[in-house]
């Protein structure tokens, strides 16, 4: 019987933006697992007993899905909003019959497109505006936790800069250059800077307060917590998103010597460990059901390191 604290609701649509609905799969068992990721996003998708004409037409052209959650009755929230369904599969296990539905955000589209653009005064904002511009995107551009003015910085190279090749290639591009991870999400690009322990007091990462800030009330297993990274699963919240900032010092974690799934509670082992405790999210798992009790959402973090800096420059020299 399904859990009716855990509402899923999930659609299909025929557009990205407005088309017809032709799958509101509302009272059907659904489970998610949708993966925020550098790069661009993905998810798996599965329903339970929809018909056979319901999953023909699932297959006929193309198809976006948005899947949307509450918890006890409290407010909706969207976890995946018109993600390109690019591939299915239907599989019949009496007495049940099994949709898998793997999908992935609709800018992967977008990367895919080509780029052929040269760019004058090449602050790395204007290449990137530049190149959505060449393929016709229109949405958000977001630079977080960037050292101050650095994507606005104009190299002293006086000679323009050419970009080629397909949209993902040139952010992969300007990624090594200046040290940046990028996500899609909700029609927007996000761009999240790694600052290290030389340049972090630069960025707002040094004194902005956390997002989020965990406790153990809220863990569905136990943290682990090391000096440059972390992976916490907590209850499902879909405030978690790349580039959070996350305040760990409240949680329990994990001695040096113990076991990885033994709990040590050592009273300051945060400020004992490391005398930076935030850390920053850059990879998001939801995973959900309105019929089993997994309800979770799993985040790796990264915190800021000594360790050499990457050149911003490197492509003007």
């Amino acid at each position: 019987m399904a859990r009716l604290k855990q509402e899923v609701t999930l659609e299909v649509w025929t557009e990205g933006v407005g088309g017809e609905l032709i799958l509101d799969a509302t009272g059907l068992r659904t489970d998610f697992d949708i993966r925020v990721i550098p790069g661009f996003s993905k998810a798996k998708f599965v329903i339970y007993n929809l018909s056979e004409t319901t999953v023909q037409s699932l297959m006929d052209g193309n198809r976006y899905v948005t899947l949307k959650t509450r918890l006890h009755g409290g407010e909706q929230v969207t976890l995946a909003n018109r993600f390109y369904l690019s591939n299915a599969t239907d599989e019949l296990k009496l007495p049940e019959r099994i949709t898998s539905l793997f999908c992935f955000d609709k800018l992967k589209l977008t990367l895919e497109e080509p780029v052929n653009v040269s760019v004058r005064k090449a602050s790395l904002k204007r290449m990137i505006e530049a190149s959505c511009k060449d393929v016709g995107f229109s949405g958000s551009l977001n630079f977080d936790t960037f050292p101050s003015g650095l994507e606005d910085e104009v190299p002293l190279n006086i000679l323009p800069r050419s970009l080629s090749g397909t949209l993902e290639k040139v952010f992969k591009e300007l990624e090594r250059d200046f040290n940046f991870l990028t996500f899609t999400g909700d029609n927007s690009f996000t761009f999240m800077y790694m600052p290290d322990k030389e340049n972090v007091g630069k960025t707002s990462l040094s004194d902005k307060e956390p997002d989020i800030v965990f406790n153990t009330r809220a863990m569905r297993s136990n943290p682990k917590i090391g000096i440059a990274n972390c992976k916490i699963v907590s209850n499902l919240d879909s405030r978690i998103k790349p580039s959070v900032v996350m305040d760990l010092s409240q949680l329990l974690t994990v001695s040096v010597d113990a076991p990885q799934d033994t709990l040590e509670l050592i009273g300051g082992y945060l400020k004992n460990f490391s005398d930076y405790s935030k850390y920053q999210a850059f990879a998001v798992q939801h995973k959900g059901s309105n019929y089993t009790e997994e309800w979770s959402t799993i985040v790796s973090g990264l915190s800021p390191t000594k360790g050499k800096l990457a050149s911003t420059v490197t492509w003007a020299q």
